[in-house]
């Protein structure tokens, strides 16, 4: 059979089924917010030890400040779009826990994903530039975001051009840069290698049950 048949004169009917969605936005009034926040914190990093790590001692929406007020809102932004998107335009309550990440040089996240809440994101403060990178052998770039494929066999066949092929979706976001994805999602955070900080707040999006929110099983 050969591997380049043509255009087949009937219509095929294909679907999506139980697709990844990544939604990526660049937050208008970053440049006002940007500098305070990192001011708050590197404030919070001297104050706790290892606030990465312990991430639920700190919930940084509770505090009283007007960048992260306006965080909140851009956050409440994307968790509205990504409902519409998926079709779940009906009253639906959550909330919003987040904390912040200091990586320094050579600080990484090793693979996991955050299943015990609906929605995870990621609001990139600051970035290093590639430019200031050390020199390296990492495939990845100095302080990028991997994502995983969530088929549990998927990488064991990969198919050049296979638009689904990859077992991993890389990217580095730019500072000012919001990332939501589904929680269940397997993630990493490559090694920072630069020695200039990256700056991320992260945050959780868990719904509030109710019986609108029951599916089919």
């Amino acid at each position: 059979m050969s591997t380049a048949a043509p255009t087949p004169a009937w219509t095929p009917e294909f679907k999506d089924l139980w697709p990844t969605l990544l939604l990526r936005r660049r937050l208008p009034g970053h440049e006002e917010h940007a500098d305070t926040l990192v001011e708050l914190v590197e404030k919070m990093d001297r104050e706790h030890e290892q606030l990465t790590a312990r991430f639920q001692a700190v919930d940084i929406f509770e505090l009283d400040h007007p960048g992260i007020a306006w965080l909140r809102e851009c956050i409440d932004e994307s968790v509205q779009a990504y409902f519409h998107r998926v079709g779940m335009d009906y009253g639906i309550k959550w909330s919003v826990s987040g904390w912040s990440n200091t990586n320094r040089f050579g600080d990484y996240h090793a693979p996991h994903n955050h299943a015990w809440s609906y929605l995870s994101g990621t609001y990139y403060l600051k970035m290093p530039e590639e430019s200031d990178v050390e020199p390296r052998q990492s495939r990845a770039p100095s302080a990028a975001i991997s994502f995983y494929d969530p088929r549990a066999a998927a990488s064991m066949l990969a198919v050049a051009g296979e638009t689904l092929g990859n077992y991993e979706f890389t990217l580095r976001p730019e500072a000012g840069n919001l990332m939501l994805w589904d929680s269940a999602l397997t993630h990493s955070v490559h090694a920072n290698l630069s020695r200039e900080t990256r700056i991320t707040i992260s945050f959780n999006i868990s719904l509030t049950w109710t019986e609108q929110n029951l599916g089919e099983r």
